[in-house]
């Protein structure tokens, strides 16, 4: 190291005691040994003294923390109604009302159909169960014992049969009939007549339809049973009863009427 102190010291023409502190400081600062920078100073380097400060540290950045971006959760795109999205809502809520209000209407439908049904079969049933015991079976009630009447064996005038004749002609036996029925609203006529007919021609005027009283037994109630009374009720019933719905027949001529007055007075009399 004197040698090669001595050779800097000639060189740089200053000291050896001067070029030793001086290699010695730069040593220091620069981190190297003081004979690399001799040696450096040798080689023909300027060797003013390069004051090197202590080297400051290169003043550190501080790093900005990046911040890890946080995972943004990607959300669904919420799809805004638009417009046609509320106007097809309100159109299907307008559906559905208009679907419900004909449910109820149909229900009312069928409810008053039924009903209609209902009350139809009710007003059925009263005109046949009517029909069956006001009517059909008293016809044939009727109509059996007219069939079970006939006999030849009962034997009546001319006088009679021209009378019925007339009683039928007149239609008498669609208001009156003659023939006592076994039926409790038959019982106020008397008892149940066999009414044996000489021929078929009485028998029609038995009637099947009861609209005014019967006279199977008008001969034997009073005042039926009198002539006279009989020719004023048939020319002029309101001279006897006023209002009554019996029609008048002041148009027969007196000899029909006579026969049809015998008829009647014949009636109960010959039905035993």
């Amino acid at each position: 190291m004197s040698e090669l102190l001595s050779k800097v010291a000639e060189i740089l023409n200053a000291p050896e005691s001067l070029v030793q502190r001086s290699a010695e400081a730069r040593a220091e600062a620069s981190g190297k040994s003081v004979d690399e920078v001799l040696q450096s100073w040798a080689g023909g380097e300027s060797v003013a003294a390069v004051e090197k400060t202590a080297e400051e540290p290169a003043p550190v950045q501080e790093e900005t923390p990046v911040e890890e971006p946080v995972p943004v959760q990607e959300e669904t795109p919420v799809e805004e109604l638009t417009t046609t999205d509320e106007s097809s809502i309100d159109i299907q809520k307008d559906d559905d009302e208009e679907i419900v209000q004909l449910l109820i209407e149909e229900e009312l439908v069928e409810a008053k159909k039924e009903s209609s049904f209902a009350l139809l079969m009710g007003v059925i049933g009263v005109v046949v169960f009517t029909y069956l015991f006001a009517f059909s079976i008293p016809k044939q009630q009727s109509e059996n014992l007219v069939l079970e009447s006939l006999n030849n064996s009962v034997r009546v005038s001319e006088e009679i049969l021209e009378g019925a004749t007339i009683y039928n002609q007149l239609n008498c036996q669609s208001c009156h009939t003659q023939n006592v029925r076994v039926l409790i609203p038959d019982s106020q006529n008397g008892k149940v007549l066999k009414n044996r007919f000489a021929n078929k021609n009485l028998i029609l005027n038995t009637g099947l339809l009861r609209l005014a009283p019967d006279l199977s037994t008008l001969a034997s109630r009073e005042p039926t049973n009198d002539g006279v009374w009989l020719k004023k009720y048939l020319t002029d019933p309101t001279s006897v009863k006023e209002e009554i719905p019996h029609p008048s027949i002041n148009f027969l001529n007196e000899q029909d009427l006579d026969y049809l007055i015998t008829y009647l007075l014949s009636l109960g009399s010959t039905n035993e």
